[in-house]
């Protein structure tokens, strides 16, 4: 048995997939020092001579160090790939976050008034946590994670890129899972770092429909006296009622409708009859699944609308059942990690130190074909290398998905916007 298979009682990885000489190994061998730094200085890179770059822009990026013993070491700032990497394997930090680019170097931010030294830019981000669906999944608790309760993070994937792409246009967006039972999202585009603490608060705002709580099961969402919802709310609800019914969801992996009171809360807005009718076909089905409770809820909701004389009952009517699958479904976000530019999070292929796991990408547009449980740990890696890097592990797949898919993609547009701010003519070939 690998160490990658090796499971204690809560889910976790045994120690020997996390220690010091594991991850001095993998910082040496595999860390993607200079993929992070073209990710991080978006072309400005301090060596070249092209008109346009910042040549201290990375070194204007806050990164924090956390070291054995929970000891934090913030305002952390590197010149270049070289240094940066050389930090890294002198400290050896058990884990990295990213913050900020400032307007000078974080590490003179003693020594400058409070009112000079201030964050310029950052990547939009956005943190969900398995924690926050603890009171509607009822696979799993505490720190254990599943394929079944993994779905709720399938869905908060497609739902974000969604919403980012076509409603604010957003392009370069990396999802990162967080090494152990979450997702990250960085998005990347120019528009997105400039974004001011009230505009990321917006973002976050417009993006939060749903509220946890044991007694909660309705998005509560409004027809304004309209005949459709928002289409942006339309646009999540279709994802969610997929995952949400599918023979392989939500309702069908979680058997909500017969786990706990949500049942009891669903049919509160029905009439004495309606649920007398549900009781009934739960008497008469006692093996019944959650997914056939619901399609009978659907044919009341369907009843209910031929018979509704008013225009605003009908209404009402449309999201009885559209507000409670969007509760159970939609992401949960943590909203304080938008909101502030200076906020840190958690750096993409970082180790979780209770897992011995990397915090990989995430591909979108694959969502189904990621399982947490097989994203690589530091002992797996090691027993896995042949070479002096990581092209013949299991990380391959992550780097690749990295470089080519969002790495490339976000330097052509980087380049671009250098271009652009430089005067120089399209076409043109700039020092890279």
């Amino acid at each position: 048995m690998s160490n990658a298979q090796k499971m204690d009682v809560d889910g976790l990885m045994k120690n020997e997939d996390f220690s010091p000489q594991l991850l001095k190994i993998y910082y040496e061998k595999f860390f993607p020092f200079l993929q992070m730094f073209r990710w991080l200085s978006y072309r400005n890179d301090p060596k070249s001579s092209s008109p346009g770059t910042q040549k201290d822009f990375f070194q204007r990026r806050e990164f924090t160090f956390v070291l054995q013993g929970d000891i934090f070491c913030r305002y952390q700032c590197f010149k270049d790939m070289e240094e940066y990497r050389a930090k890294v394997l002198e400290r050896q930090p058990i884990r990295m976050e990213i913050g900020a680019v400032f307007s000078h170097a974080p590490s003179k931010h003693h020594v400058l008034p409070k009112d000079v030294y201030k964050p310029l830019e950052r990547e939009l981000v956005f943190d969900i946590d398995m924690d926050d669906y603890d009171d509607i999944r009822t696979c799993c608790t505490g720190s254990k994670l599943c394929l079944k309760c993994w779905t709720f993070m399938k869905v908060a994937i497609q739902v974000l890129k969604r919403t980012l792409e076509e409603d604010f246009g957003f392009q370069h967006i990396l999802f990162v899972y967080s090494g152990r039972r979450g997702v990250h999202c960085w998005v990347c585009d120019s528009e997105a770092r400039k974004l001011s603490n009230e505009q990321r608060s917006a973002v976050a705002e417009y993006l939060t429909m749903v509220s946890s709580g044991a007694n909660k099961c309705r998005a509560d969402l409004k027809m304004n006296g309209c005949e459709e919802l928002h289409p942006s709310v339309d646009e999540a609800y279709k994802i969610c009622k997929k995952w949400f019914e599918d023979p392989n969801g939500i309702l069908a992996n979680q058997d909500i409708l017969k786990n706990g009171n949500h049942l009891t809360n669903i049919l509160e807005p029905f009439s004495a009859d309606e649920k007398d009718k549900i009781k009934k076909f739960m008497q008469e089905n006692s093996d019944a699944t959650s997914l056939q409770i619901w399609k009978k809820l659907q044919d009341l909701v369907r009843l209910r609308e031929v018979n509704e004389a008013t225009f605003k009952q009908r209404m009402e009517n449309k999201v009885l059942l559209k507000d409670v699958a969007i509760q159970y479904t939609y992401p949960r976000l943590d909203v304080n990690v938008s909101k502030q530019m200076n906020h840190l999070l958690k750096s993409p292929f970082v180790v979780h130190p209770k897992t011995g796991r990397v915090c990989v990408p995430i591909d979108p547009e694959n969502v189904n074909d990621f399982d947490p449980a097989k994203v690589p740990t530091i002992g797996q890696l090691v027993e896995e290398m042949h070479d002096a890097n990581a092209q013949h592990t299991s990380l391959k797949p992550y780097l690749h998905y990295f470089e080519t898919k969002f790495l490339q993609e976000l330097e052509k547009t980087a380049t671009e916007e250098l271009r652009q701010r430089s005067g120089v003519s399209p076409g043109v070939l700039m020092d890279f």
